[in-house]
């Protein structure tokens, strides 16, 4: 039986939904209360993102005249955004239907889902962590009436503020790897004890080692933002200074991955360059082919002030502050049933 055909029968199943609509109506809330504006920019493009682990789906139609088109659908708003950051919008938030191939049906993946996108302008990645705290502390506390989030058994402490530690340092901890040596393949491989990890390029393996030895030892009781990534894992984040590191942040809560934030890279060329190094890494890994969206690079050349943005899974949040596991018991049309 089908979630649709659930609902009718289960009251509780309703009341998901209705709590669900309640977090969307309280994010505007959050959001325009700050004086942010919200967006609505396109779902079918010209030009995916291109990240090297990420799988964008085509999508081939025609106009009047029977001209054929390529597109594809957004994997973020991300690139429309910092267009509409370049045009002088200063605080932007955007509620965008996203798509990604090659994900599983279920757990916490589904080919289509709900991304919250954030932009400050004369901001940066610092300014954005304090948005992430405010906003989940306020959401629970409006949703579940605490300071603290119950999820799967887990008490989760969301005062503020919450723990931060730098990647560089997680890996230290958590793996005995030093990543102020570990710039290049050969030197990260070096310090690589697990030969299952072992990769031809420098990225799979640092998803190797965090995926298998840093996330599961994260802390669960309190949300941890993890950040400063090394360059390779931040193609449109700004560069720390001279450093190997990025101004880059990523979210974990409850031992879910729940946002990803830059200080955005301003630099034309440097973004090119960086886009251009990321075609051949997909290329390496027989991926598809990305073409650079032009149009973002010239948003870049016109002037992009310094600014700091972030993307938020609304779902994954939905399922922390509903204490729901897998998002196929949130979702009343989740990819696995619909496509099954």
């Amino acid at each position: 039986m089908n979630n649709w055909q659930k609902i009718k029968l289960n009251p509780k199943l309703k009341e998901i939904q209705m709590k669900r609509a309640e977090i969307y109506d309280l994010v505007r809330i959050f959001f325009k209360k700050k004086g942010f504006l919200e967006m609505q920019t396109p779902t079918l493009v010209p030009c995916a993102g291109q990240e090297p682990y990420l799988s964008p789906i085509r999508v081939d139609f025609k106009d009047d005249k029977e001209k054929k088109y390529e597109g594809f659908l957004i994997t973020s708003p991300e690139y429309s955004l910092k267009k509409l950051l370049a045009a002088g919008f200063d605080k932007m938030f955007e509620i965008a239907k996203v798509f990604r191939g090659r994900e599983s049906f279920g757990g916490i993946h589904n080919t289509e889902f709900t991304m919250l996108e954030w932009y400050r302008a004369k901001s940066d990645y610092k300014q954005i962590m304090k948005d992430t705290e405010s906003l989940v502390y306020f959401l629970n506390k409006k949703i579940n009436k605490s300071e603290y989030l119950d999820y799967q058994n887990n008490k989760i402490d969301l005062t503020i503020p919450w723990t931060r530690i730098k990647v560089k340092e997680a890996f230290s901890k958590y793996s005995g790897i030093n990543l102020d040596k570990a710039k290049t393949l050969k030197s990260f491989k070096s310090q690589i004890k697990n030969k299952d990890y072992l990769a031809d390029d420098w990225n799979s393996i640092f998803y190797s080692v965090f995926l298998n030895e840093i996330e599961p030892k994260l802390p669960k009781n309190k949300p941890v933002i993890i950040y400063d990534y090394p360059l390779p894992q931040a193609s449109l984040a700004k560069r720390k200074g001279n450093t190997f590191y990025a101004e880059r942040f990523e979210v974990y809560l409850g031992g879910l991955e729940l946002a990803n934030a830059f200080s955005e890279l301003t630099d034309a060329k440097e973004q090119l360059k960086r886009l251009r190094e990321e075609q051949l890494l997909r290329k390496k890994m027989k991926d598809d082919f990305i073409p650079v969206d032009k149009d973002f690079i010239l948003s870049l050349k016109l002037g992009l002030l310094p600014s700091g943005g972030i993307a938020l899974g609304l779902e994954r949040l939905q399922m922390l502050l509903l204490n729901i596991k897998d998002i196929n018991d949130l979702l009343v049309f989740p990819a696995k049933q619909i496509f099954h």
